[in-house]
């Protein structure tokens, strides 16, 4: 009998994600990493299947002294019910990605300082840096940060919220570990734009085809798919992640996975290099000609900051 779908592609390489904080349907896929944001952790803490996770933040939050603003005390709990929630992702996977608070996204010391404390939070439950990536948010200041974090912190770092090449190029030259792009919200801004064909497929290929042209270190994990043809489409990338529902439908198909983007894609593709991330001024020019990246990039800070505002405001409820 023919292997299924996923099989073939984790054999080929490609590192399987479940985008999910479900510790069953992580354990069902048998991913080999986990991952964390806002949306998930929300609607995670709302499940009965957490309460603990989520009442055990509510001691630690309590037991903070008492002169700590109840701003910084909501940010502390965020994290610790993430880090809560990545130390049982990473006993199932082995590794675990946590993101950096995206007000901070315009804020290198900050989002540094954030990534570290999130590092040693991990570190007192026995989870070693080395299994921990730090998801930062693909702004100019974001990568900045992330490039001091992997160079002087040795912390591994995964740019995320990546619409667009300039992003990738930046991050990549920065020298970090992984860049998330988002196939699906990219496809859909094609859609509307009358993009013929489906553009996040298009732009997350010629993506890892530069970046392996150009010999980068920095793998690319495909995120937010919308159908299993996406999935069939970038076989042969470095990883991705993507929901129980779209993993489950590509696990059902026995159709053989032919590896489309290999060393040879990479080589024939055209695309001239960029190098701007010690040009500020060049960076910010290149995203403003990309109209999805920069229109689809503040959406979707703006849709996980309001899912870590919830998240605030249902743990303030509790304490």
């Amino acid at each position: 009998m023919a292997e299924h779908a996923l099989s073939q592609l984790k054999a080929a390489g490609t590192v399987v994600i479940v985008d999910t904080a479900d510790f069953k349907k992580i354990a069902q896929f048998e991913a080999s990493e986990g991952t964390t944001n806002p949306s998930l952790l929300y609607a995670a803490a709302q499940n009965e299947s957490y309460a603990e996770l989520v009442a055990d933040t509510i001691s630690y939050t309590k037991s903070l002294p008492a002169l700590v603003p109840i701003a910084d005390r909501l940010t502390a709990a965020v994290d610790h019910l993430a880090v809560s929630f990545g130390t049982q992702i990473y006993k199932l996977t082995g590794r675990v990605s946590t993101e950096v608070d995206v007000s901070l996204s315009f804020n290198t010391p900050a989002t540094i300082a954030s990534g570290l404390r999130i590092i040693e939070l991990y570190a007192k439950r026995g989870v070693p840096k080395e299994h921990v990536r730090i998801k930062i948010s693909a702004t100019w200041e974001g990568i900045q940060a992330a490039k001091v974090l992997q160079e002087d912190h040795g912390v591994s770092c995964l740019v995320t919220i990546v619409f667009g090449l300039a992003q990738a190029a930046a991050a990549a030259e920065a020298g970090v570990d992984a860049i998330a792009p988002y196939v699906g919200r990219i496809a859909d801004w094609g859609k509307v734009h009358g993009y013929q064909g489906d553009h996040g497929v298009e732009t997350v290929s010629a993506i890892v085809n530069y970046l392996r042209k150009y010999g980068y270190k920095t793998q690319v994990m495909a995120a937010s798919f919308r159908n299993a043809k996406q999935v069939r489409d970038l076989a042969g990338i470095d990883l991705l992640t993507a929901s129980p529902v779209i993993l489950e439908a590509f696990q059902a198909e026995q159709e053989e996975i032919v590896p489309i983007l290999n060393s040879e894609s990479a080589q024939i593709s055209k695309l001239d290099k960029l190098s701007c991330v010690t040009d500020e001024a060049l960076f910010r020019w290149a995203m403003n000609m990309d109209a999805c990246a920069v229109e689809k990039s503040a959406e979707a800070m703006r849709k996980f900051l309001d899912d870590t505002e919830k998240l605030k405001s249902l743990l303030a409820s509790m304490l």
